[in-house]
């Protein structure tokens, strides 16, 4: 609901005129049908844009975005873009009279008007939405006091935090309207915008949190299309390509709450308090699954950090979940080959049935899990911010998710387990429960020797010094010594 205190009724349409903010025009969510006819072509026929035959008010021009959508513009004292059809008398004539009777609003509050102000009006049924920017500050405002939370703006430290979101719906509106610029940008802005994409490469090479939402190969292709756009800041196409990466520039500033007191530095910083959600499902699950979903819950984490997601991360990690589910229905399928020889050998039946249904539902699982996550190997940071705030939980975080990652893991190793003790129980009828026993206990001695050296860090002494040697982690090894007591 709109706060009645910035809504002012006007006549002699019955509306009201409403603010809103550059990302909540629904520009891409308007559709209809063309009207497409055939006709004749007269002779000699050769169309060209002065020889439109529509009809528009002095001073109003029409323009054309390079995604297609029309727009048109007027040039005066107030300078006005709007999306509304023009060429049709109606919306036409009830969008001048919104236009005059803002400007007379604007008389009466003796708010004072220069060349870089620009006005954006559209139509909702017989309500007129509205936002002002000025092009040399670079932000959005409006004629009356309004409330962040009603425009859809998130919450801020400080004024110059929401300065940064401002100029982020600025840089939207210019990107939206970026044709009748014919003065264009100031090449200093596109030289600022290079060397910002510029060090933002560099710290993608040299560290691995970096704050910035593009990957060095990304911002390679950015500073070549940002050395064509300084050769022509006044084209239209190339005003389009800077104002959506200033755009997403002060977005990425904002989440990072640049120049405030308290600033993102790395991309695993956490700056929002969130407080922690301790539960006994991931501890459980963790013994369920032989730790596989710590692991998972914890890459989960780190790509989420104050629900930030950055498609660096999250390609990266679904590529690896989809590696190993695809690993696992393999190794499920040939496992369960092996129960054939159960046919000719005196076996446990319950064993066997127990195991074969476990490796089926780790195919099963890992197959179903592979389907859905298909889609999201190439996915953007928009669409796996979408599906990680849909998946995720305020009481249980990404326990119960990463317990489901690790299903398919976790069925095949516990039908393995099945496997091997009907083994026993084999070798048992064949050779005698000594002969058995002795058998598991060597090889419960040998997979508890397999854990212990494949656990992320193992602990020995020499010397005097004690060194923590990590084994397999990154494909590196690090010593850490410590002093012993």
């Amino acid at each position: 609901m709109q706060n009645t205190s910035f809504e002012k009724t006007l006549t002699p349409f019955n509306g009201v005129l409403r603010p809103v903010a550059a990302h909540s025009t629904g520009r891409y969510e308007k559709w209809g049908y063309s009207e497409s006819k055939s006709g004749a072509i007269t002779p000699g026929f050769q169309y060209t844009h002065d020889a439109s035959p529509q009809y528009l008010p002095q001073n109003w021009s029409s323009h054309v975005h390079p995604e297609g959508q029309l727009y048109f513009a007027r040039d005066g004292p107030l300078r006005v873009v709007t999306e509304v059809y023009m060429y049709s008398p109606e919306p036409m004539a009830k969008l001048l009279d919104w236009v005059s009777r803002i400007e007379s609003i604007l008389e009466e509050k003796n708010i004072p008007l220069s060349e870089s102000t620009e006005l954006f009006v559209m139509l909702q049924d017989d309500d007129c939405l509205y936002y002002f920017v000025n092009h040399t500050v670079r932000t959005q405002f409006w004629l009356e006091e309004v409330q962040t939370d009603e425009l859809g703006i998130p919450d801020y430290d400080s004024p110059s935090h929401l300065k940064l979101y401002l100029e982020e719906l600025y840089w939207s509106h210019v990107e939206h309207f970026c044709m009748h610029l014919y003065g264009g940008l100031p090449v200093k802005l596109i030289n600022e915008l290079i060397c910002i994409f510029s060090h933002a490469m560099s710290d993608q090479i040299t560290s691995r949190t970096s704050t910035f939402f593009y990957g060095q190969k990304d911002c390679k292709k950015f500073l070549k299309l940002l050395t064509l756009a300084r050769q022509h800041p006044t084209d239209g196409h190339q005003i389009c390509v800077v104002a959506r990466l200033w755009m997403q520039v002060c977005s990425n500033r904002f989440q990072t709450h640049y120049g405030q007191e308290v600033s993102r530095l790395s991309r695993d910083q956490h700056i929002v308090y969130d407080p922690p959600r301790p539960s006994r499902i991931s501890r459980i699950a963790g013994v369920l699954t032989f730790s596989a979903s710590d692991k998972y819950l914890a890459k989960l984490n780190d790509i989420f950090v104050d629900h930030l997601v950055y498609e660096t991360e999250w390609c990266p990690f679904v590529t690896s979940c989809l590696r190993d589910w695809k690993d696992t229905s393999l190794v499920a399928v040939l496992t369960l080959l092996l129960h054939l020889f159960f046919l000719f050998l005196k076996c446990s039946t319950a064993l066997a049935v127990t195991s074969t249904a476990l490796l089926s539902a780790s195919f099963l699982s890992a197959i179903l899990l592979g389907h859905r996550y298909n889609r999201f190997e190439s996915a953007t940071a928009s669409e796996a911010y979408d599906h990680l705030e849909a998946i995720h939980s305020e009481k249980y975080d990404f326990q119960l998710i990463a317990f489901l990652y690790s299903l398919p893991k976790a069925l095949h190793l516990w039908g393995l387990l099945a496997l091997v003790a009907n083994l026993f129980v084999m070798f048992g009828s064949y050779f005698g429960q000594r002969y058995a026993l002795a058998v598991g206990f060597g090889f419960s001695l040998l997979f508890l020797l397999v854990q212990r050296l494949m656990s992320e860090r193992t602990l020995f002494s020499f010397g005097g010094i004690s060194f923590r040697l990590n084994l397999f982690g990154n494909g590196k090894t690090t010593k850490e010594a410590e002093s012993i007591v």
